[in-house]
């Protein structure tokens, strides 16, 4: 299971070179560019080569996005911002549902790459982030990552970062 986040959706990596993914999703200490995003879209791309390369094998890799969860990763935040987070966001019991499902639910689609906690109007098609960060809590709904459009829906990143 790789931890994901609706993030993955941000990073501008419709390319495949390791120069750029040595550059973005490493984080290099206090930069004005953040990693988070492009290391949440390596987390799904090192789903999509791990599958590749070890499936047939028996092994399956999902990446999950656990949500808007109000957990202690705002505690930098303004102190005031916390009881809006706290109607808004997943609690951490729902925030760790993608996670549990993923590494324990058999029912699962067998193409099942991306677990979201999101209600989606069409499942099959790439979700519109905003209703992936706060939607209507479902518990976990597989769901299209957004991938680079390198004409190789992530292989070719995903084997680079491998």
């Amino acid at each position: 299971v790789n931890l994901s986040s609706v993030m993955h959706h941000f990073c501008q990596a419709d390319r495949h070179d390791e120069d750029y993914w040595t550059r973005h999703a490493m984080f290099h200490g206090n930069e004005s560019v953040s990693s988070y995003s492009p290391s949440k879209l390596a987390a799904l791309l090192f789903t999509i080569e791990l599958n590749r390369r070890y499936r047939s094998k028996g092994l399956r890799s999902i990446a999950v996005n656990p949500g808007a969860v109000n957990s202690d990763i705002w505690r930098g935040h303004p102190r005031f911002l916390i009881p809006i987070f706290r109607l808004l966001y997943l609690n951490n019991q729902q925030g760790s549902h993608t996670s549990v499902a993923a590494s324990v639910s058999d029912d699962l689609p067998e193409d099942a790459l991306y677990l979201q906690p999101y209600y989606q109007p069409k499942p099959s098609m790439v979700p519109f982030p905003p209703l992936e960060m706060l939607g209507v809590f479902v518990g976990h709904l597989a769901t299209r990552p957004r991938l680079p459009q390198d004409g190789s829906d992530g292989q070719l990143s995903g084997q680079v970062l491998w």
